[in-house]
């Protein structure tokens, strides 16, 4: 991502002008998390590490990343009860995966939610072709997004994620929908790792 959307959610983070960070696990996760058995996952966009949370007690093994330190920081307070092998957090961009240390593929299930979407749109295939490396043949992918607006540099339209993510998943679900805290069209997809 640009130094600018650093900056920006940084300085969110730092100001608790977070309204995306609810301390809730999304109902779609928890509904997936029932029909998979526990392996180990990676969060893209972690943030504070809500979903890591939910993993963890869940069974799971889980990584995050995220770019904003703050958030990181948070993520830990918020796993400190947890065994240190549990789990693991790291201020990284999630656009040079390739290149970060200590990630423990290959992964049962991965999950972005509103992360790859925002990213730097030359790095957009670097990215996908990073998570398809990363995941274990049969993985789940729980993606969710934003579609496109003019004033804005964010969002993928089904097209993009089409293109972006197939042939090296297969799109099993998308459930479109408008996001609640924002109002913009939004979109959940489950893909699985042909």
């Amino acid at each position: 991502m640009t130094d600018n959307k650093h900056d920006m959610f940084s300085d969110r983070y730092e100001n608790n002008e977070t309204p995306w960070d609810t301390n809730i696990t999304p109902p779609e996760i928890i509904d997936i998390l029932q029909i998979l058995p526990t392996g180990k996952a990676l969060d893209l966009g972690c943030g504070t590490g809500t979903v890591i949370k939910t993993l963890l007690e869940q069974g799971w093994q889980a990584d995050g990343v995220d770019f904003v330190q703050v958030a990181i920081d948070r993520a830990e307070q918020k796993l400190a009860h947890f065994p240190t092998e549990q789990f693991r957090v790291f201020c990284y961009d999630v656009t040079a995966l390739d290149t970060l240390d200590g990630l423990r593929p290959p992964y049962n299930l991965m999950i972005d939610i509103g992360c790859g979407h925002g990213t730097d749109k030359s790095k957009n295939d670097k990215y996908a072709t990073a998570l398809a490396g990363l995941i274990r043949t049969g993985g789940t992918f729980m993606l969710y997004i934003h579609q496109p607006r003019e004033d804005s540099d964010m969002g993928w339209t089904p097209e993009d994620v089409r293109r972006l993510f197939t042939p090296a998943f297969e799109i099993i679900s998308e459930v479109f929908s408008e996001d609640t805290s924002i109002g913009l069209p939004s979109v959940w997809y489950r893909l699985q790792r042909v």
